[in-house]
């Protein structure tokens, strides 16, 4: 059974309150909606989005609100659970006001280094010094509110990037979102004033069955240390995808690795060349030993006005591509084909269980209408059910909101935080842990 994977890129959502109408690109927008309808109908739902970054235009919440309602309709138009919408920040999506001083001073000390090793040293100093890493990170706060819900921010103490498991035939595709806006400022520049990842987002571990496909804003070339990024992505990711550049590439590495380069989906107008542009992949496994991906490139048909295929050939409105599958990804290491994979490669335990996008997932959808909710509401239902406990107090706020979910699931309380989430959204959804 294949995933088909919808990926957009700089979409560069803006809020003009009650002059929404001035927003030129609505017809970019509807008119993405009409393809996609098309398309669906041609080739079937979409299991999973991807948004590569820059989802907002300066990253303010009321951007992430406009951004947030066109989500939902794409979803409800490909048939995608929300669920399945997994994201990564880009530098559009740094609030430049929170910018401060400290803040400011950390970036500058991480680009100043002069080596991977460097920085991978700078960075661990940030990361484990709590207070300094939410202070360093307050910048993306709006972005990290809005990731929440879709399970996009990284998870425990790990503040660098997140990882997805997906049934895909009778292995796991793995997702990993990587976060290349952590320096990003109004500096920003590909030859003076670059991005930095660091080798903890880039070194992947092989495992059985275990296919990888990687997700990050900002391309290689952008990256202070984006050399070494290439060079352990090409080995270990199948599947490369990048955003930023509003220009669409792709290629072949070594025929192992398909690097491509999203293009925008709402580039500016004043852009030299200005062209929106989305992609939709369909992965599947070829005779076991290669993974099949089809690459349906879309393009803004100025003449037209609408989206079409920039690529058909024999009636073909895709690229084709069979990568040969290393022993390790080749292997299969699961139980019931599409109903349960098992959590446990080797005998490693798995940070999360493996999503079927395909099957219904209650406790994911509660936790995507959870985390969706304003703190203040999520306050309240935690202090209701009694999910607070004083270890939090030094906590982020979307760090307390996991901490919340995790005791509800722990204490068996699901049942009651359903009702609670209905209640405080008005909503009459059943709830599926009613007994």
């Amino acid at each position: 059974m294949s995933l088909k994977i919808l990926h957009i890129s700089d979409i560069h959502f803006k809020n003009f309150n009650n002059y929404q109408y001035l927003d030129l690109d609505q017809e970019i927008q509807r008119e993405i909606e009409l393809d996609l309808s098309t398309l669906k109908k041609q080739y079937g739902k979409i299991d999973i989005v991807l948004l590569g970054g820059d989802i907002a235009f300066s990253g303010q919440l009321e951007e992430y609100d406009v951004a947030d309602n066109w989500i939902k309709k794409i979803c409800t138009i490909i048939e995608c659970k929300e669920e399945n919408v997994l994201t990564v920040p880009g530098n559009h999506d740094v609030d430049r006001s929170r910018l401060s001083t400290i803040v400011k001073t950390a970036q500058k000390n991480l680009k100043s280094s002069v080596s991977r090793q460097e920085l991978d040293y700078r960075l661990g100093e940030i990361i484990k010094d709590q207070e300094y890493a939410e202070v360093f990170l307050r910048p993306l706060r709006h972005y990290n509110e809005f990731a929440q819900k879709y399970g996009s921010i990284p998870k425990n103490n790990n503040i660098l990037y997140w990882e997805k498991d997906f049934v895909l035939d009778d292995r796991i595709l793995r997702i990993r979102g990587l976060n290349s806006a952590l320096v990003s400022s109004e500096l920003d520049n590909e030859n003076t004033s670059k991005m930095v990842l660091g080798s903890a987002q880039t070194r992947i571990l092989r495992e059985n069955a275990v296919i990888h496909l990687v997700l990050c804003h900002h391309p290689p070339r952008w990256i202070f240390d984006g050399d070494d990024a290439f060079k352990d992505l090409k080995e270990k990711a199948r599947i490369q995808l990048f955003g930023h550049k509003h220009v669409f590439e792709s290629d072949i590495y070594n025929g192992k690795s398909l690097v491509l380069a999203a293009g925008a989906m709402q580039p500016s107008r004043w852009e030299d060349g200005w062209e929106p542009r989305y992609n939709i992949l369909e992965i599947s496994i070829f005779q076991e030993s290669h993974l099949k991906i089809k690459l349906f490139k879309r393009i803004w048909d100025k003449a037209q006005k609408k989206f079409k295929a920039d690529f058909s050939v024999e009636g073909h409105i895709f690229e084709e591509y069979n990568l040969k599958l290393s022993e390790e990804e080749a292997s299969i290491k699961t139980s019931d084909k599409g109903q349960e994979v098992q959590e446990k490669i080797n005998d490693v335990p798995m940070a999360e269980p493996v999503i079927d996008p395909k099957a219904p997932n209650p406790k994911r959808k509660l936790a995507y209408l959870f985390l969706g909710l304003p703190y203040h509401i999520k306050l309240k239902i935690a202090v209701d059910l009694n999910l607070i406990d004083d270890s939090d107090k030094d906590l982020l706020e979307v760090q307390k909101a996991q901490k919340y979910f995790k005791r509800a699931t722990e204490r068996g309380l699901l049942e009651k935080l359903w009702e609670e989430v209905n209640k405080a959204t008005g909503s009459t959804l059943k709830n599926p842990f009613a007994k």
